[in-house]
């Protein structure tokens, strides 16, 4: 009879413990797509708004004239040497100088680094080119006015999605969900290497034609808002198939 009695709780007791069970098993399947998407979101804008404090700190900051000269040289060097070619030569020279830096800003611990540097002597250059042009202007005007083409903000959207890439993988391995993160990280740098390939050849439609400087900004948009969409649902995806345990 007791062992009889014993048999019959059993069931009961069963049904008890799985809605315990499975709330907390759900939270681990979305941990990927829901808390380290809440994160990347927040980390992406962090760094896109970092990358704009550093390139327009360098543009205010005076220098002295031999360093001007000195980064004036170096800047028309730059715009001559990309500038003085073809259509195709000129795109495939931007996007590749573009997208080797941004290679190196999603290595994790160098990118940031690496990112800062290259902004701030960025925005040097661009200090210098102002101010000694022939017909100088202000250097953070000059920034403003460049941040009204498209090719701008879209090449430091693709910066900022390297370097947050490369950050996300350092914290998913503090976490121990390296396996999880690292297909999110290989997607993330294709993104930003795409993300550099539509700056790149917006620069060079600008440059073949004027006139289409802010109608290029209605398909930039669009692209933003669709690869927008798409990383939020493959974080999802790679959330659902997240398993319980700590990888």
């Amino acid at each position: 009879m007791a062992q009889s009695a014993g048999e019959a709780g059993t069931p009961e007791q069963q049904p008890e413990q799985q809605p315990e069970q499975q709330p907390h098993q759900r939270r681990q399947k979305n941990l990927a797509g829901g808390r380290f998407g809440s994160r990347r979101l927040l980390l992406f804008v962090t760094v896109l708004v970092i990358e704009l404090t550093i390139f327009f700190l360098a543009m205010a900051i005076p220098m002295d004239a031999t360093q001007q000269k000195s980064l004036y040289t170096e800047g028309q060097q730059i715009v001559q040497s990309v500038k003085g070619q073809g259509p195709l030569d000129e795109f495939s020279g931007i996007f590749l100088n573009n997208v080797r830096i941004a290679l190196i800003e999603a290595v994790p611990f160098v990118g940031p680094v690496f990112l800062g540097y290259s902004l701030f002597y960025s925005g040097e250059v661009v200090q210098a080119l102002a101010v000694l042009s022939p017909t100088p202007v202000p250097p953070l005007i000059l920034g403003a006015v460049l941040f009204l083409l498209p090719h701008s903000l879209v090449e430091f959207t693709g910066y900022a999605v390297s370097v947050t890439a490369g950050i996300m993988l350092i914290w998913a391995g503090i976490k121990k969900r390296l396996r999880i993160e690292i297909r999110v990280y290989a997607k993330e740098v294709l993104v930003a290497v795409g993300v550099l390939l539509v700056a790149a050849a917006t620069e060079t439609s600008l440059d073949v034609y004027p006139d289409l400087a802010f109608a290029l900004w209605i398909p930039i948009i669009i692209g933003i808002v669709v690869i927008w969409v798409w990383l939020r649902r493959a974080h999802t995806r790679q959330g659902q198939v997240a398993p319980t345990v700590p990888l």
